[in-house]
């Protein structure tokens, strides 16, 4: 095979990856499975933080109870202590309720974190079924370009009847390639989510360009 033919190949194939819409990468996934990780911290931290708050009050309320049964207590300080045991109690429910509400949040944002991440998995699947796809349809056009060169060879050695024949298959090849290629473009810019929308097309008009090319003797 001749270097005029190989470079053309090869070229394609670079444009094969360079052409994509920025899909989700590895990295992503990593970063998103990072994000899951931290908010689950954040929920322990914050039932630690939680129970240490419940803990404290709990601990208010026993000491206003020890001091409420004392023996030698007056009327007077009995009924403030039970004042004080009831404000205890009050904190304790309090410090519950808050604690609820703030793990209750937290887990909130574990679950958001996790549907990202899910969501990110699905897009590197996605990404890497359409450039793997998008590669094999690069090859089949820079076969096409291979066949395209040979004819124009062809074409400059021809004459006549001849001549205008090989011109008209150039005509038809390079329309069909150039189809191939519009909507490999069309399916590149797409959302990667919604890419397969458009891969029928492009297999559609891949296997026109292939039984074109096998017709051109």
């Amino acid at each position: 095979m001749s270097t005029k033919l190989i470079c053309p190949f090869f070229a394609s194939l670079a444009l094969a990856v360079a052409g994509c819409q920025e899909g989700t990468t590895r990295e992503d996934v990593a970063d998103a499975r990072a994000e899951v990780q931290e908010e689950q911290q954040d929920v322990a931290e914050e039932q630690a933080e939680a129970e240490a708050d419940i803990a404290a009050a709990q601990d208010d309320a026993d000491a206003a109870r020890r001091e409420a049964n004392k023996p030698v207590l007056d009327a007077d300080d009995k009924a403030e202590a039970q004042e004080e045991i009831s404000d205890a109690q009050q904190d304790i429910a309090a410090a519950q309720a808050e604690a609820d509400a703030e793990v209750k949040e937290e887990q909130a944002d574990v679950a958001e974190a996790q549907k990202e991440f899910q969501q990110t998995e699905a897009e590197l699947q996605q990404t890497q079924a359409r450039d793997a796809f998008a590669q094999q349809a690069e090859q089949q056009l820079a076969l096409a370009d291979q066949k395209i060169e040979q004819l124009k060879d062809r074409e400059d050695n021809a004459d006549g009847a001849a001549e205008q024949a090989t011109e008209d298959q150039i005509e038809k090849l390079q329309a069909q390639r150039d189809r191939v290629e519009d909507g490999l473009d069309d399916m590149k810019s797409a959302e990667i989510m919604k890419w397969q929308d458009h891969q029928k097309n492009v297999q559609l008009a891949l296997s026109e360009l292939n039984q074109m090319m096998q017709e051109v003797q």
